[in-house]
Parts: C-alpha cells; sequence; structure tokens
C-alpha cells in the first residue's frame, strides 16, 4: 500500500508540473495558429530589436555627425537584407513542411559538410540566445532590485529551470502564457516610434548631445566601418529563423500559417529597428552601459510616464521571454538530425505533451552549464552570439540561389538575386562580424563550429555501422525460419501443455538483434511472444505486413501506446500476462546491441537496463539480456 500510495503522489506532482499526457492523436489540436505562432517563435527576434540601434551606435557614435547620417542608411541596409532573408526563408518552408530551415536547405543542395555546418551554427545560436537572454533580464532586473546583483546566477539557474518546466508542458502552454507580455511590448515599440516621429515632424528634434566637429568633414567613415554598423545592427535580425525551423509547430495548412507568422515578425522588426535608429539620430543618443538608446528614447518621447514604465518593463520580460524560442527551435532541429541520423535517436521522440522533451532538457543543461562557467555575465557572452545565425543566413541564400541557378523554372532570375544578395551580404557581415568580434572571444566559434560538426559526422558513422551490422537480409529471415521450422519438428510429440514458462520478446522492427532474440526464446519454449509496443501506428502496420510477409511463425502482438509510454506500456502488458495462471514463470528476453566502444552508449536510450531496474523486484518475472555484438572489421 505504502508503495502504492507514493507512486499515486508522483504521478499527482508529476501531473501539476508538466500536465496531463497527450495523446498523439491530439497532436494537430495542440499545435499553434499565428497568433499563438509570434510569441513563441517571436520572443527572440522582437527583443533583439530593442539594442540592435546600440549596437549600431557604439559603432558610428565615436564618429559624430558623420557617423548620426549614416544610422539611416545603415538601417535601411539592414531593413533590405531582412526582406531578402524572409524571402529566402519563405522558400524554405515552401519547399520543405516538415521544418529545417537552414539545416534542410544547406543539406540538400550544398551537401553534408555544409548542412552540418548549418545545424552546428543554429544550435549554438539557439544555446547561446538562452543564456544570454537569461542573463540579460537579470541584469535589468538588478537595477530594480539591486539585492539580486549578489545572487544573479542562482536566478540565472532559476529562470532556465521555470523555461524548461514551461516548454515541456506544450506549445499551447507557453503560447498563452507569453502572449499578452511579448504583444504588449509590440504595442508599446510601434506607440513608441509613431509618437516618436510624430513630435520629431510637428516639433523637430533637439539634439540631447553635441557632436564633435572635426566628425564633419565627412572623412571618419569607412566601407569597413560601415560593415561594422552593418554587422552590429544584424542582431535585429537572430531569430527569424526559428519559423522555418518549427513548421511543424503550426496547424494546419502549417505552412501558410508559418509564412504569415514570418513576414509579421519581420514588420514588426523594420519598424522598430528602423524607427528607433532614426530617432536616435536625430536626437544624437549615445548608448551606455547603463543607459540604452530605448530608455533614453522612452524618456524623451513619453516622459516619466505610465508608458515609459510599461515600455521598460515589457523589454525587461521580453529579454526573459527570448529565450523561449531556442526551446521550441532547437529540439525540432535535433530531431531532425537525429531523423538524417546526425543527432542520437532519443531526440527525435515525443515526450508526453507532444514536444521533443530530450531535446529541451539537453538545452536547458548546457544553458545552465555557461552560466555557471560565465558567471552570467552577458558580456563574456555577447561576443559567441549572432555569428552562427549569420552563417546559416549565409548558406540558406546561397543554397537556394545555387538551386534556382540549376533548375532555371520560371521567374528564377528574381529568386537569384533575392536568395544571392541574402546569402552573400549575410556572408560578408558574418566575416566582418567574426574579424571585429575575434579578440574579444568569438575565437571560440571557430574551435566549436568544426568540432560540433565532427561530432555530427562521429554519430553518423557509428549508426551506418550499426545499420549494416543488423540489417536482416533474406538470408538470415530464410535462416531464421528454417531453424524455428527444425525446432517445431522437433516437438512434434510433446504437448504444447507440457510448457508452463513463456518469453516476451519486445520488438521494434526486424532485425538480426530481434531474429537472435526470438529464436533463443524459441528454442527454450514455444510459448514465445515478440511484442511491439505502437506509439506509432502507421510503423505498426508496417511491421505486421513485414512479419506476414516474411512468414514469421512466432507470434507477434501489437499493444497501442497512445501517450508514448513505451515502458510503461509494456510493464502494463507484462502484468497482464502474469495474471494469467496456465504460466508458472514469464521470462522478458530483450535484445540489446553492444556497442564497440564504451562512449558509444551515450547514442541509445538505455530502454533495456531501465526495464532490468524497474522489474527486478518482481518475483515471478524475470529478464534476460540477449548481446548482440557487431562484427568486428
Amino acid at each position: 500500500m505504502a508503495v502504492a500510495s507514493s507512486k499515486l503522489i508522483w504521478l499527482k506532482l508529476r501531473t501539476l508540473i508538466f500536465g496531463h499526457p497527450l495523446t498523439t492523436q491530439s497532436a494537430e489540436h495542440h499545435k499553434v495558429g499565428i497568433l499563438g505562432g509570434i510569441p513563441i517563435f517571436g520572443s527572440d527576434v522582437i527583443s533583439s530589436e530593442g539594442y540592435a540601434p546600440d549596437e549600431i551606435l557604439y559603432v558610428l557614435g565615436g564618429i559624430g555627425a558623420v557617423g548620426y547620417a549614416a544610422i539611416e542608411e545603415v538601417s535601411l541596409t539592414i531593413v533590405v537584407l531582412l526582406l531578402s532573408i524572409l524571402m529566402v526563408y519563405r522558400k524554405a518552408i515552401q519547399k520543405y513542411p516538415q521544418g529545417g530551415g537552414s539545416y534542410t536547405i544547406a543539406q540538400a543542395y550544398l551537401g553534408e559538410y555544409f548542412g552540418l555546418l548549418a545545424g552546428a551554427g543554429l544550435s549554438l545560436d539557439y544555446i547561446l540566445t538562452v543564456a544570454v537572454s537569461i542573463s540579460s533580464a537579470i541584469d535589468n532586473l538588478s537595477g530594480v532590485f539591486p539585492w539580486l546583483i549578489p545572487h544573479k546566477v542562482i536566478a540565472d539557474c532559476i529562470l532556465i529551470a521555470f523555461m524548461t518546466v514551461v516548454n515541456l508542458r506544450g506549445f499551447k502552454e507557453s503560447a498563452r502564457l507569453f502572449a499578452i507580455p511579448v504583444y504588449l511590448y509590440i504595442a508599446s515599440i510601434i506607440v513608441l516610434v509613431g509618437f516618436g516621429l510624430y513630435k520629431v515632424i510637428v516639433f523637430g528634434a533637439t539634439p540631447v548631445h553635441a557632436v564633435a566637429p572635426l566628425a564633419t568633414t565627412g572623412n571618419g567613415l569607412t566601407w569597413f566601418l560601415f560593415a561594422r554598423a552593418v554587422a552590429g545592427g544584424t542582431t535585429a535580425l537572430t531569430g527569424i529563423e526559428a519559423v522555418s525551423n518549427g513548421v511543424t509547430a503550426f496547424k494546419q495548412p502549417a505552412q501558410k500559417k508559418a509564412i504569415s507568422v514570418l513576414f509579421v515578425l519581420g514588420i514588426i522588426v523594420a519598424i522598430g529597428l528602423g524607427g528607433m535608429s532614426f530617432l536616435a539620430s536625430k536626437y544624437h543618443l549615445v548608448p551606455t552601459a547603463d543607459n540604452t538608446i530605448m530608455n533614453q528614447l522612452g524618456l524623451i518621447v513619453f516622459g516619466k510616464t505610465v508608458m515609459y514604465y510599461l515600455l521598460i518593463f515589457c523589454a525587461a520580460i521580453i529579454l526573459m521571454i527570448a529565450a523561449n524560442t531556442p526551446f521550441v527551435g532547437l529540439p525540432i532541429l535535433l530531431s531532425l538530425m537525429a531523423r538524417d541520423g546526425y543527432a542520437p535517436r532519443y531526440f527525435k521522440n515525443l515526450g508526453d505533451r507532444l514536444v521533443y522533451s530530450a531535446g529541451i532538457w539537453t538545452l536547458s543543461v548546457i544553458s545552465l552549464f555557461l552560466i555557471i562557467i560565465f558567471q552570467g555575465d552577458t558580456h563574456l557572452m555577447l561576443p559567441l552570439y549572432a555569428i552562427g545565425v549569420l552563417v546559416c543566413f549565409s548558406l540558406t541564400g546561397i543554397g537556394l540561389a545555387k538551386h534556382v541557378f540549376q533548375t532555371k523554372q520560371k521567374g528564377w532570375i528574381n529568386d537569384f538575386v533575392i536568395f544571392a544578395f541574402g546569402g552573400v551580404v549575410s556572408c560578408i557581415v558574418s566575416v566582418v562580424f567574426l574579424i571585429t568580434k575575434f579578440e574579444q572571444g568569438a575565437w571560440v566559434v571557430v574551435l566549436i563550429l568544426p568540432a560540433l560538426i565532427l561530432f555530427f559526422r562521429a554519430v553518423s558513422r557509428v549508426y551506418r555501422s550499426e545499420i549494416s551490422n543488423v540489417k536482416a537480409n533474406a538470408t538470415d529471415i530464410e535462416e531464421f525460419n528454417q531453424e524455428v521450422d527444425k525446432i517445431a519438428q522437433r516437438r512434434e510429440s510433446v504437448d504444447i501443455k507440457e510448457f508452463n514458462s513463456k518469453i516476451i520478446v519486445p520488438v521494434f522492427d526486424i532485425n538480426r538483434i530481434v531474429l537472435k532474440a526470438m529464436l533463443y526464446g524459441y528454442e527454450l519454449t514455444p510459448l514465445v511472444t515478440a511484442v511491439h509496443i505502437a506509439s506509432d501506428l502507421e510503423r505498426a502496420e508496417k511491421l505486421k505486413r513485414k512479419w506476414k510477409d516474411y512468414g514469421i511463425k512466432i507470434e507477434l502482438r501489437i499493444v497501442e501506446s497512445p501517450y508514448r509510454a513505451t515502458v510503461h506500456d509494456l510493464l502494463h502488458f507484462l502484468d497482464e500476462e502474469e495474471l494469467d495462471p496456465s504460466f508458472h514463470t514469464i521470462t522478458l528476453a530483450i535484445p540489446e546491441y553492444v556497442p564497440e566502444k564504451v562512449w558509444q552508449n551515450f547514442l541509445h536510450n538505455q530502454t533495456g537496463q531501465l526495464m532490468k531496474f524497474l522489474l527486478l523486484l518482481r518475483k515471478n518475472i524475470y529478464v534476460t539480456s540477449i548481446p548482440f555484438h557487431p562484427r568486428t572489421h
């Protein structure tokens, strides 16, 4: 009773934190529409536009009037680049409804290496977005609550844990929770820009800061300085790629809704970045560590009114919410890479709430690690930020430009110009960004990206080797059936009632490991049942057809698993079998692949080990492993 009571308490607590499990059939109902997609996929890019004018002015503000005059040109260049990127990702969404964005495009049109570079770049950007956004949010809150300063790292970790739980509860939960602050922030930015432009046009603008006279000669601005300013301002574009990665999170028609969200976010970024940059140039604002351009504009446009405090409050909240986009984007990206064999397979499994739980937990753990290593210092992490996503912009644009040039379908010239422009300019900006931030820590990216690519390739090599080792060919099936027939012939004179021990073999697919386990069981007793826990009914039907076509005489049982709780459902099946009085003992024969190297165990979900542990205390259910060792080369 005590065990049952503790189990009930745990289930109630788990449901309270993460919510009730959702069936696979209800997946469409728990996806999001346009209004839900904006806060989920837009929080990162919407927050980025807030500090992009600061990054531009850090470069141009030092050269006085010439710099302020160039802000509008820099902003226009970024907006044109944004338009090109929107067209690029619009094409990506149309062509690849399964998502993947830059990774899928680069993989398809530029080859494996560039596809993995895009995957590595996006992974790095998503991870850093969480760490930078959370630490930046706490920095802002520390100005209001000074007692947070000595506890900054702990506060960062608590916020990351909170974001983890929210996202494990599903897409709709996070959309509901974050919708109001995101939309309030969007409204406050639009009002700030609109009212600010009205004041400038009607009343004019009195510069807040005087400019250096020597800057009026025009010799202070060079092409490289201009490019640096553009590179700094492109931080406003980080996060725009998340929509193309997460098409599968939208309700049908998913592509149409994703494209709508993409262009709405593009309009918001263009208004916010262009408007604030224009106003900053007119008032000659100078950003500082404790006084951002947004804060200064808020005071000038609104004064210390309710609108000013609403703007600053929403700006602080949006920085925290910006971490939500990676919690959606990275798990989907890793699930696609896992299906292609470049990431551990457990990343492609949906959790209880129809989200990729393994990806969410992984992002949470790595982000916590970064916060602890860098002690929550935003400035130490910023030089690593944005380079990955700029590389992805480049690969996506160039990949699509190459594709349309090769196919040359109707209207290809316009598409080629748009894609090539976005790809080439993003490439130039990423190089400038890398050069200017190299000594500040961007050199780490030069090491991390190749390391991630090597890891992805190593995973792929291991999986390809395993597949070749375990794949059952026609000869394997024929030999298995022949052995079963021989054993059956030896037992012709034996009454099946004399057997009272049953062996159950869990089966995912027909391969050499499963054939070996079933043959082992059948040699001991004819009472062998192969059990497939069907979280995917389509796959289950496919397995049943294979079973019939191959003429396998072992009984196959399909157990539906609507909540994808395969271990729980297998245990429930064993409980039912245990109640049958005709069986004295039941043995679970677990087919296990034994990797060549210890570290390769990390690439498997260790379900067999978990089953052994859970069945340890059951008297009448025995567990045995049927190890399969790969052939040595």
